[in-house]
């Protein structure tokens, strides 16, 4: 029994290990959000194994018992990190549990089919909208990602709308840009047919998502009253340039294939992207939600992004969730998004 215990030892380790190591590719980014935003149940499960493991004699339960011991360790590691944060104090939000309808809403993205999906609450008075947009490097998703956060702030009463999108190489800038905003007109337009109220409008978007929120919110005479962004991309030509260290995801090829050009091929086109080439003051209210360990959009820009918008007078919350990497919120239940979803909400009831 302690030579089979030796074996998933082992590959708990193999696991756990990411929680320290940076990720140098896309599997390895897939490893490292997956570590540690497991990492309180992985936490339990290495301790049960040492616990069963430590009385018994042989050194292969020597070994298992070093294996366990050593993944606790590794397993602590972001959960002290995120108690003894500001973050672990985002207090849970009054929240109602109104009856959610999914609907999908077809639409055309230029010569494509494409697909809304809402997720709209049974409320008495039309409810606040909030247009949520997937991450994907510009390249892939679709509107059922991100479903437990979508129909969560369904169930608390606004009327949630996944854009679709259409995805570089095939495409590129400003198309994303040009799709999402006319779903928006378009929800706008029809909003009395979902009993949504066209006046109460946040948008929210995941990485590429979270890039196209922003601009969407920062265009002249919008209609967006709230923005968050889970780790939005932010200055693109700096970061066609800067690139993380590691690069799990290749970010020069990523943002190349979305404008379909370098920085000196199309500067204009690199200006118009970056939401940091776009503050002004009577920007919304934002909530930027970033990770210290994200590979993908390093932190700087997310606190270079935060002084910019505050030197103009625009309000910023700022959520900085240590030991976390890029796309955490696509383990729904993991360690850091249900703090992150409490933020949202809260964030959302104040201003809508």
């Amino acid at each position: 029994m302690v030579d089979l215990l030796l074996v998933p030892a082992l590959l708990l380790t193999l696991l756990c290990i990411w929680i320290v190591i940076p990720p140098s590719n896309g599997l390895q980014i897939i490893l490292t959000v997956a570590s540690i935003e497991l990492s309180p149940y992985l936490w339990i499960i290495n301790g049960a194994l040492f616990g069963i493991v430590f009385f018994r004699k042989g050194r292969f339960a020597r070994a298992s018992a070093l294996c366990a011991a050593l993944n606790v360790v590794l397993c602590t590691i972001p959960i002290a990190a995120l108690w003894t944060s500001p973050a672990a104090s985002t207090l849970e939000p009054q929240t109602g549990m109104h009856a959610v309808r999914t609907v999908s809403i077809p639409v055309k993205l230029g010569d494509e089919d494409a697909m809304i999906l809402a997720y709209l609450p049974q409320t008495g008075d039309p409810a606040p909208i909030v247009f949520a947009i997937y991450g994907g490097a510009w390249q892939r998703g679709s509107p059922k990602n991100d479903a437990v956060l979508n129909q969560t702030l369904a169930r608390a009463g606004y009327a949630v709308f996944a854009l679709e999108y259409r995805h570089a190489p095939r495409y590129h800038f400003p198309a994303a840009l040009d799709d999402v905003r006319g779903e928006i007109a378009l929800i706008r337009q029809n909003a009395v047919k979902y009993h949504a109220d066209p006046s109460r409008i946040a948008v929210l978007g995941h990485s590429s998502g979270g890039e196209l929120a922003e601009l969407i919110a920062f265009e002249p005479h919008s209609p967006v009253r709230a923005l968050v962004s889970f780790s939005g991309a932010i200055d693109l030509a700096k970061g066609y340039y800067v690139v993380p260290q590691p690069d799990p995801i290749d970010v020069r090829g990523v943002i190349a294939d979305y404008l379909g050009a370098t920085p000196p091929q199309a500067p204009s086109a690199y200006r118009a992207a970056s939401p940091i080439m776009q503050v002004r003051s009577g920007l919304p209210p934002a909530l930027l939600i970033y990770g210290t360990r994200d590979h993908v959009v390093d932190i700087r820009y997310a606190w270079k992004f935060r002084g910019e918008l505050r030197a103009r007078g625009n309000e910023v919350r700022f959520l900085e969730l240590p030991w976390t990497e890029h796309a955490f919120e696509d383990v729904p239940y993991g360690l850091h998004a249900p703090v992150a979803f409490r933020a949202v909400l809260a964030f959302l009831n104040s201003r809508l």
